[in-house]
């Protein structure tokens, strides 16, 4: 693991820590543990990071490893929805007698900006790695086709309720919702908002890592 990316990893491991921190802290504070779900939701988005660094490990040279890019390629787009989703979660603030609301916002805002980072940190090295076979022009293609599939996952999961494994468990069931709801007002309107927000954001932190790449 070069430097950069051992830096990106304690930079998002003092992140989580944060976050634990503040989850503990409301815990104690409230006695209630209704917030517990975004530890779960927090390694779901952290998947996507750790295959994209095995991803950015492989020899593009091998034909063993272009299968394996494309394997693995598949299972983090299965996973990556999963970190942006935890900006959704901002459904959960609400007031409450014991914990104070701008205190839920910063346990809520502080999740969310991890996962999100760690999924644009990831989309970083999958990108890069993909414009070994495509070149640079295509490769923002691939940028924009997965930020749609990414954003219509986000509305599978925060509306539809389908987690990523139901691809094998439920197959059936989510391909007729993923085909039924498509054209939905709703969900082209939720997809359409994510995908002008995650090719925004990537596009930042495209120039920044970029930079720090190459320095």
């Amino acid at each position: 693991m070069n430097s950069s990316k051992k830096e990106i990893v304690a930079g998002i491991v003092l992140l989580s820590v944060f976050c634990f921190m503040l989850l503990a802290l409301r815990i104690h504070i409230s006695g209630s543990h209704s917030f517990l779900f975004l530890i779960w939701n927090w390694l779901l988005a952290v998947i996507p990071l750790i295959l994209s660094f095995i991803i950015s490990t492989l020899n593009d040279k091998k034909s063993i490893n272009i299968l394996s890019f494309i394997i693995l390629g598949i299972v983090w787009l299965l996973f990556f929805p999963n970190a942006p989703y935890l900006i959704t979660d901002i459904v959960h603030l609400k007031e409450r007698a014991i914990i104070p609301m701008w205190f839920d916002a910063l346990i809520l805002f502080s999740f969310a900006f991890t996962g999100l980072i760690s999924g644009l940190v990831s989309l970083f090295y999958v990108h890069q790695h993909f414009m070994k076979y495509s070149g640079g022009r295509f490769s923002w293609f691939f940028i924009c086709i997965v930020s749609i599939l990414c954003s219509y996952g986000i509305y599978l999961g925060r509306f539809l309720r389908w987690n990523s494994w139901d691809i094998l468990t439920k197959s059936g069931l989510l391909f007729n919702d993923i085909v039924v709801n498509m054209f939905r007002v709703k969900a082209i309107l939720v997809t359409g908002v994510f995908t002008s927000f995650m090719i925004a954001s990537y596009f930042i932190v495209y120039i920044l890592l970029t930079k720090k790449e190459n320095i």
